[in-house]
């Protein structure tokens, strides 16, 4: 505390007004000293990552694992939620809810192009909400809106199926211009799922393969999380409580539709994207050349020019170290991690 705070506190303002208006100064003066530290704490007071994520948020339980990580990640400013694959507006509803409930119901949330039906059980969460962050936009229109209005600035987040933005290249080429970056989960380079030693087809590629040549093909700087970095990061039964247990509405939100989920052990594929754009140094990476195939497997091109700059090793203790950190903080650091309150700004601010 500064000299010029502690000049409030003389005789003559407590016999005047008192010690309640004393005490009130006090905590006026505590407050603002917590400001500074948020602030003071902020990585080398570096601006905001303004991002969009595009989720296919309410099949698996990774994606809401995944937005929690980027609301409570004061690098990150979040613009836009869109979703895709099966019942988009469903897990519009659900993102949004989320959202609302971590008190972030100023992001907009835009539907993709409805889908084949899929299991979505953790949807009926949110099953009558509605809220004015739903737009009544397309998420290819959002998307392309975001990116003109905010050419080469916004690192579009890709963690579900690449249908929206194969739709938004074929309908505006020009788009990749304007994608700063692609930050996917996706893939499978040298190993599968569960124990599998050798590739397979990852789920967010095999279920749109002709989305996933154009995204790959489009000259947009891709960071990739495949299962080489992904599929062994089980959230253990003691992580999932820490989690549940925070008290947040993050929490809470995430607690309820893990019990709608139904299955016991999540795995935070999804996560790891969120974590790479934060902390690189979790993963070893190297640039490749990523040719997708008709069966959906990323194949690596030896002597072509890369396309991709692929995560191939990581330490899962430290991926959690970092998670945890930020989604459960313990007592003494939870001020560290808050993000900020408003998180709808001019990504040139």
């Amino acid at each position: 505390m500064s000299k010029k705070s502690i000049v409030f506190f003389s005789s003559q303002c407590i016999r005047h007004h008192g010690y309640f208006l004393a005490a009130l100064v006090t905590c006026c003066v505590v407050a603002l000293s917590s400001l500074r530290l948020v602030a003071q704490r902020a990585p080398h007071g570096a601006a905001q990552i303004p991002i969009l994520l595009d989720t296919d948020i309410g099949t698996d339980i990774d994606d809401a694992f995944a937005l929690a990580l980027i609301l409570r990640s004061p690098e990150l400013r979040l613009l836009g939620v869109t979703t895709v694959s099966g019942d988009t507006a469903a897990r519009a509803r659900l993102a949004a809810k989320m959202l609302s409930e971590a008190g972030k119901r100023r992001i907009p949330v835009a539907a993709g192009k409805p889908g084949k039906p899929l299991p979505i059980e953790q949807t009926r969460w949110a099953e009558g909400f509605s809220s004015p962050q739903l737009l009544r936009d397309n998420a290819v229109d959002f998307l392309d809106a975001q990116f003109s209005q905010y050419p080469g600035k916004i690192t579009l987040v890709a963690i579900g199926p690449l249908t929206n933005i194969g739709m938004l290249l074929q309908k505006d080429p020009s788009a990749a211009r304007k994608i700063k970056r692609i930050v996917m989960m996706g893939g499978s380079i040298a190993r599968g799922y569960d124990d599998h030693a050798t590739p397979d087809p990852e789920y967010n590629i095999v279920m749109d393969v002709p989305a996933a040549r154009v995204v790959f093909a489009s000259g947009i700087p891709i960071l990739m999380a495949p299962l080489d970095v992904t599929a062994m990061l089980q959230l253990s039964a003691r992580n999932r409580q820490r989690i549940f247990d925070a008290g947040a509405p993050l929490g809470q939100s995430l607690a309820a539709l893990y019990r709608l989920w139904g299955h016991p052990t999540p795995i935070l594929f999804d996560p790891m994207a969120v974590a790479l754009l934060l902390r690189p140094n979790l993963c070893e990476t190297r640039p490749l050349a990523i040719r997708i195939d008709p069966k959906g497997y990323t194949r690596v091109e030896s002597g072509e020019k890369p396309n991709a700059v692929v995560a191939l090793h990581t330490d899962p203790q430290k991926f959690f170290d970092f998670y945890l950190s930020r989604v459960a903080p313990k007592l003494q650091s939870e001020l560290h991690f808050r993000p900020p309150n408003s998180i709808l700004l001019n990504p040139d601010k």
